[in-house]
């Protein structure tokens, strides 16, 4: 448990921190993906915008205290779980929207997407679930953990490229 929870304080605390600085990073173009893909007027979308990187450093945050890990946990739940009915919403409407999960995107969304986030919900989940703010690991958990949690940052904040890299070609690209 405490290896699970230090794990999910590393990863799930690294990769909100990312994307909410991506997101603020191209603000502009993080909005008007909003704008694009929401049926909400401009001012809606700028208050989703601006809610949700405040909701995901909030998230990394809470994470790693001992009286807000709970909280901070089922918030990332709760946070992961919109974000997969809107990736999921974007694929049923046939889209081409680009991902702005990390910030602006030419890729636009795809399945790779939708997996990546039900894997994210497996570990908030996971973290949610074994303890929350119970569970309190050890400086020794965190040192084991922590070149898997980065790992697996890595790959999740640069899953577009990876995910390109490892796609078929198009046609013409040679």
């Amino acid at each position: 448990m405490e290896l699970w929870q230090a794990f999910g304080k590393i990863f799930l605390g690294g990769m909100f921190i990312i994307s909410a600085a991506s997101k603020l990073r191209d603000f502009k173009g993080f909005r008007s993906s909003l704008t694009g893909a929401l049926p909400v007027n401009s001012s809606l979308a700028f208050v989703v915008a601006v809610g949700t990187p405040a909701a995901e450093i909030l998230v990394s945050v809470a994470i790693w205290f001992g009286r807000t890990a709970y909280f901070g946990f089922l918030a990332a739940t709760l946070l992961l779980t919109a974000f997969t009915v809107y990736i999921s919403y974007l694929l049923r409407a046939g889209t081409k929207l680009a991902c702005s999960c990390f910030g602006s995107s030419t890729r636009p969304v795809s399945g790779v997407h939708l997996g990546r986030n039900v894997v994210l919900l497996l570990v908030s989940g996971g973290c949610l679930f074994s303890g929350g703010n119970v569970v309190s690991p050890a400086m020794d958990d965190y040192l084991y953990v922590l070149a898997p949690s980065v790992i697996g940052l890595a790959i999740v904040a640069r899953l577009d490229d990876i995910s390109t890299f490892f796609g078929s070609p198009t046609p013409g690209s040679f």
